[in-house]
């Protein structure tokens, strides 16, 4: 039998799988990674693969026609979605799902950096990958552009008037929050990134404190996370043999 393919969309060095690896790789899931720093293009052709996640990234979506391989990930989805490719879309990634679905990605008109309360919506609750998140919970975030809910999506979380989560037909998720994201990363992105942390005003030591809070629970929902999206890719690599 052969090992189903996930691809990793990885942007920026600093953004991997982290806490979505453990439960992919119990799921025997084989991992391979699109470097785009790298790369320009996929170095294997989609056909390989029966999965997609794309990470977050310091760059914007909506510089897809300055940066090559902004343009290339983005056909690189829309061929996924066109064939049922179970995609998994954390932060950037949610946004560039959003426009390989037909959405537009825009400067938000909130900032969010740090512990954000999400709510959940009435269809998260039979969602096979993020049904497991529960009604209200803190997430960590780190963007500064939103998007237009695609056509055929389903908004799945919100945090006051911006989507959060959503799901694209039956086979795509776009979670604009870090699920992967564990204490050794925020602290990485604190120091990396103190001047946008000090341009917002955040309290460094409040959200270092907010972190230690909401990690055991945090680290709980991305496993299930994790596992529940990888379920859905071995579920497509059966289907197509």
């Amino acid at each position: 039998m052969n090992t189903p393919r996930l691809l990793v969309i990885q942007h920026d060095l600093d953004d991997a799988l982290n806490e979505l690896a453990p439960p992919i790789i119990v799921a025997g899931l084989q991992v391979d990674t699109w470097c785009t720093w790298h790369d320009e293009q996929s170095p294997w052709p989609l056909d390989e693969f029966a999965g997609v996640v794309s990470m977050g990234a310091l760059a914007s979506v909506t510089n897809e026609t300055s940066v090559p391989w902004i343009r290339s990930e983005l056909e690189l989805l829309s061929r996924a979605l066109e064939r049922g490719v179970p995609i998994l879309g954390v932060c950037f990634g949610s946004q560039s799902l959003a426009r390989a679905a037909g959405g537009q990605v825009r400067k938000s008109p909130l900032t969010e950096i740090g512990w954000h309360d999400v709510t959940m919506t009435s269809h998260a609750e039979t969602d096979p990958v993020l049904g497991s998140l529960g009604k209200e919970f803190p997430a960590f975030q780190w963007h500064y552009d939103t998007f237009d809910l695609p056509p055929d999506a389903t908004v799945l979380a919100t945090a006051g008037d911006l989507i959060e989560a959503y799901r694209v037909g039956d086979s795509a998720w776009g979670v604009q929050f870090h699920i992967e994201a564990n204490p050794s990363v925020v602290y990485g992105w604190l120091g990396t990134y103190r001047d946008a942390i000090d341009e917002e005003g955040i309290d460094v030591d409040e959200l270092r404190a907010a972190t230690e809070r909401n990690w055991i629970e945090y680290k709980r929902r991305s496993w299930e996370v994790g596992a529940a999206f990888a379920t859905m890719v071995v579920k497509a690599a059966t289907s197509r043999r």
